[in-house]
């Protein structure tokens, strides 16, 4: 059987402090987070080898750091294996790692926009009101109810299907204590609080889903050169309606596990994840143990991946 290739891209979550440690010596990679600098005005090397871990996981800082770091991986990866995906897919943030990785819009457009887009969900909700938390071990429908029954006053709902088993909510915090114990009596596994700044993927990031859509007015948008899953709604993404779709994506859940599925039906064999952690390649062992998943976030996996990818059997694109 042919190798089928899909390239998946990384969100908050995933960076670490000195996470390009490894890449220093790599010309491709130093160039690329420069670029994104200097589209930036700010230092992103310097952040994410000199600076604090709080620094860094400030929304307004995590997410130009996130698609820079990617895009640069991804330019590394494209100069040993000069391939199309037959599909590509980020994980929230990371889909504009996807976008730029198909050539949709530039990397300084997306860096200038993702520093907006975190500064916009930082303001969407007052500091110590709202928050997500992970639930394991219950099932989607389970998990749903879950925040019907809890919400009470407040606004609760699902934010990620991450995997089967693992969904995250969002929501106000009052209402994300009564889910910590009610889950556990349904029988979760366990639920803990993330370490993030605000309820993303719903409702309450109206305010800043209209500041974002105003803010890609005048976005340049191309068609993608390969098929782009959007979280949002997992249509391929289409130049006319990519920024709607990011706009959208903002109040509505990332269907991770849905992702997957659409890989498996189109036949992927092989997965890339693009950028640093390994967070979509062990949620995609969950999902589809089938697949063979690869992270490069160092020269030596991706090396590995490289030999994974083109040995033996010839790539199907």
């Amino acid at each position: 059987m042919n190798k089928r290739v899909a390239y998946v891209f990384p969100g908050q979550g995933s960076q670490s402090i000195r996470m390009l440690d490894a890449w220093s010596g790599e010309p491709t990679v130093r160039n690329t987070v420069a670029e994104a600098s200097d589209a930036l005005g700010l230092d992103l090397w310097k952040l994410i080898e000199c600076g604090s871990a709080e620094t860094l996981n400030s929304t307004d800082n995590t997410q130009p750091a996130l698609v820079a770091v990617s895009v640069a991986l991804f330019r590394a990866w494209q100069e040993r294996v000069p391939m199309s995906p037959v599909a590509a897919a980020g994980h929230s943030v990371g889909e504009y790692s996807a976008l730029v990785a198909s050539g949709a819009m530039t990397l300084a457009d997306a860096i200038r926009v993702v520093r907006f887009r975190g500064q916009a969900m930082a303001k969407a909700v007052p500091p110590g009101s709202g928050g997500m938390a992970a639930v394991l071990g219950l099932g989607d429908e389970a998990v749903e109810q879950l925040c019907i029954d809890c919400a009470g006053d407040d606004l609760l709902q699902p934010a990620n299907y991450n995997a089967p088993g693992q969904v995250v909510v969002a929501g106000h915090l009052a209402a994300i204590e009564r889910i910590k114990s009610k889950a556990k009596e349904a029988g979760a596994k366990m639920v803990f609080v993330l370490p993030v700044s605000g309820p993303f993927h719903s409702a309450l990031m109206q305010s800043a889903a209209d500041s974002l859509g105003a803010r890609l007015q005048s976005l340049s948008v191309e068609q993608p050169a390969f098929d782009v899953l959007q979280n949002s709604d997992m249509r391929v993404a289409h130049q006319w309606f990519i920024k709607e779709a990011l706009v959208a994506q903002l109040t509505r859940p990332v269907r991770w596990v849905e992702t997957i599925r659409r890989f498996e039906q189109v036949g992927i064999t092989h997965l890339v994840e693009i950028g640093p952690g390994e967070v979509l390649t062990n949620l995609t062992k969950r999902i589809a143990p089938a697949i063979q998943c690869m992270p490069i976030n160092s020269p030596v996996l991706l090396e590995s991946a490289v030999e994974a990818v083109e040995k033996s059997q010839p790539i199907a694109a």
